[in-house]
C-alpha cells in the first residue's frame, strides 16, 4: 500500500501538467496493478501464470501451436490504447479477440449456433448485449477436439491393451487442455468486464436509480403519515363539538332521576329533594345575573 500511494502520487496526473499524457498512462497502469493485487482472486491467478502474462504472444495473429491464439497478452492494457472503438482501442482490441474465440470453435465443430450477443462498441448500452456477452464468456465451455494435446499416437500400440491404455491417457490430457482453455477465456472475459467503462457507469445509474427510488418511499410514506395525522385531527374536532358538558350534566341527572325512581317511597323523596335543590340553585344564578344587569 505504501510503494502505491507513493507511485500514485508520484504519476498522478494533476501533478503532471507538464507531462500529462505519459503521467496518465502510468498512474492507469498503477492503479490497475494495485486493483490486480488487492484482490484476492485475481492475485493468485497472475501469481500463477506471470511468466507468461509478463512474456504475451503476439495475439490475434499467432497460432499457440494448435489453440490458434495465445490469450495472456490481453491480460494487459498495454495491449489497447484508450477506452474507444478506434483501431488498437479498447473495445476494437477485444471484440476482435473474443470473434477469433469464436471462430476457432466454428472451425472445428459442426453445426455450432453463433453467439447471440456482441461485445460491442462504447455507446452500446450494457444491458442490450455487453452484460449478456460477458455472462457467455465467463461461463465459456470449448466444443473443440483438442487432439493435439495427445501424448502419444495409438497406431504405435502393440496390441490392444496398449492401444486403449494410449487412447485414455490421451483423452485425459485433452480434458486437461479443454480445461486450461476454458479457464483462460473465462478469467480473460472477467478481466475485460472489470475494466469497461459501460460496467462502471451501469452500476453508477443504478446505484443513482435505487436511492432516488428509495426517497420516493420515503417521501410517500411521509405524506401518509401526514394525511392520518391530518386525518386524525379532524376527527378530533368533530368529537370536541358534539360533546358538551351541560349536555353531560343533563344526561347524568335523567339517569340518576331513572335510578331513583324505581327506589319506592325513598327514592321518590331523595329525588324531589334534588330537584328542589335544582331548583334554589337555578333560582340564585338568575338573581345574580339580574343584579349584574342592574348594576351595568
Amino acid at each position: 500500500k505504501v510503494a502505491y500511494r507513493k507511485a500514485a502520487l508520484q504519476w498522478h496526473p494533476d501533478k503532471n501538467a507538464d507531462n500529462m499524457e505519459e503521467a496518465t498512462e502510468r498512474f492507469q497502469e498503477i492503479t490497475e496493478a494495485h486493483s490486480t493485487l488487492s484482490d484476492a482472486t485475481e492475485r493468485a491467478w497472475y501469481d500463477n501464470h506471470r511468466d507468461s502474462i509478463l512474456r504475451g504472444g503476439a495475439g490475434v495473429d499467432e497460432e499457440d501451436d494448435y489453440i490458434g491464439i495465445d490469450l495472456f497478452k490481453f491480460f494487459s492494457r498495454s495491449c489497447y490504447k484508450g477506452y474507444t472503438d478506434e483501431e488498437g482501442g479498447f473495445y476494437a482490441i477485444y471484440n476482435a479477440v473474443f470473434e477469433v474465440i469464436d471462430e476457432l470453435e466454428y472451425e472445428e465443430v459442426e453445426g455450432l449456433e453463433p453467439v447471440p450477443f456482441a461485445m460491442g462498441g462504447r455507446q452500446k448500452p450494457w444491458l442490450e448485449g455487453p452484460s449478456q456477452c460477458f455472462a457467455h464468456y465467463e461461463n465459456f465451455s470449448t466444443q473443440r477436439p483438442f487432439w493435439w494435446c495427445d501424448e502419444y499416437n495409438p497406431a504405435d500400440a502393440s496390441n490392444r491393451q496398449e492401444k486403449r491404455a494410449i487412447e485414455k491417457h490421451n483423452q485425459k490430457c485433452r480434458e486437461i487442455g479443454k480445461k486450461e482453455f476454458n479457464d483462460h477465456v473465462r478469467r480473460l472475459a472477467t478481466w475485460v468486464k472489470k475494466r469497461d467503462p459501460r460496467r462502471a457507469e451501469h452500476q453508477t445509474k443504478m446505484v443513482a436509480e435505487t436511492k432516488a427510488k428509495a426517497e420516493g418511499q420515503r417521501q410517500k410514506e411521509l405524506e401518509l403519515k401526514r394525511l392520518k395525522q391530518e386525518s386524525l385531527a379532524q376527527k378530533g374536532e368533530e368529537v370536541d363539538i358534539e360533546v358538551d358538558e351541560s349536555a353531560v350534566e343533563y344526561f347524568a341527572e335523567v339517569e340518576m332521576m331513572q335510578a331513583l325512581s324505581g327506589k319506592g317511597k325513598k327514592g321518590k323523596k331523595l329525588r324531589e329533594e334534588i330537584l328542589a335543590m335544582k331548583r334554589e340553585e337555578d333560582a340564585a344564578v338568575a338573581a345574580a345575573q339580574e343584579a349584574l344587569d342592574e348594576a351595568e
